[in-house]
């Protein structure tokens, strides 16, 4: 895998993305099973939390993709550059916990 420096600011943003999509699946795992929701064992509530955890996971999201560091030319390999940066990320919030 090539070696990628990623300004602080992607870092971060990769890390609010990783964070919003972790609370989408904690909002889904507190849902009742897909039957119960077709059966309307969903509320009102459940229903705006996991509309706004959504939301917030699509604006990480856009933020992300849209950070200038994606439009260099040295950045034709996409997939590996993401798979690196979530890395990265990763290892720069762990290494801030210890």
């Amino acid at each position: 895998m090539p070696d990628y420096e990623f300004p602080p600011d992607l870092l971060d943003a990769q890390r609010a993305y990783s964070e919003a999509d972790r609370r989408v699946q904690e909002v889904t795992d507190a849902l009742p099973t897909a039957q119960e929701v077709m059966e309307g064992a969903i509320t009102d509530e459940q229903r705006a939390e996991l509309v706004e955890a959504r939301e917030a996971r699509l604006t990480a999201l856009e933020a992300l993709n849209r950070h200038p560091w994606w439009e260099q030319p040295e950045q034709r390999d996409r997939y590996a550059a993401w798979k690196a940066l979530q890395a990265a990320a990763t290892a720069r919030q762990e290494d801030a916990k210890d």
